[in-house]
């Protein structure tokens, strides 16, 4: 149950993350046909995912790909810190403020509908791994799932 909070809370800071870039340092040039030299394939099957879901513009989509990989990088560091340093008290709250600050980043970038649209699947997405996490919850131990 840790794990999948853990997991859901890296999601909130990695668009929490995104969203401390300046709008005016994001690029604003067309995607490539191929990967981009430095790039995370997670990210980019995240930005073609989210593409089409939204039906996000090639501007869009690429304004996107450096707020979800900033994203992902600070959920790492957080969860570095956490297993690392043993430091648990105050995580929770470094992950909101981390996805309160993606979210504001990403509605820059998106649309009011497409991020409507984006908050429905992401809380969509919360109430799946709930449950989940409690099917799994209430298994005795040494039971196969």
């Amino acid at each position: 149950m840790k794990k999948l909070l853990l997991i859901a809370a890296c999601a909130a800071v990695t668009t929490a993350s995104q969203a401390q870039a300046p709008a005016a340092a994001m690029p604003t040039a067309p995607p490539t046909a191929g990967p981009q030299k430095g790039s995370d394939p997670l990210i980019e099957r995240r930005v073609q995912y989210l593409a089409k879901e939204l039906g996000l513009s090639a501007d869009q989509q690429t304004r996107l790909q450096p707020l979800l990989l900033a994203q992902r990088q600070q959920l790492q560091l957080l969860r570095e810190q956490r297993t690392t340093g043993g430091r648990r008290q105050g995580t929770a709250q470094d992950l909101k403020a981390a996805q309160a600050k993606s979210d504001e980043q990403l509605k820059i970038v998106l649309t009011p509908a497409q991020y409507a649209k984006f908050a429905a699947m992401r809380d969509e997405q919360r109430d799946k791994m709930r449950e989940r996490r409690a099917a799994g919850a209430a298994q005795p131990a040494g039971q196969p799932e």
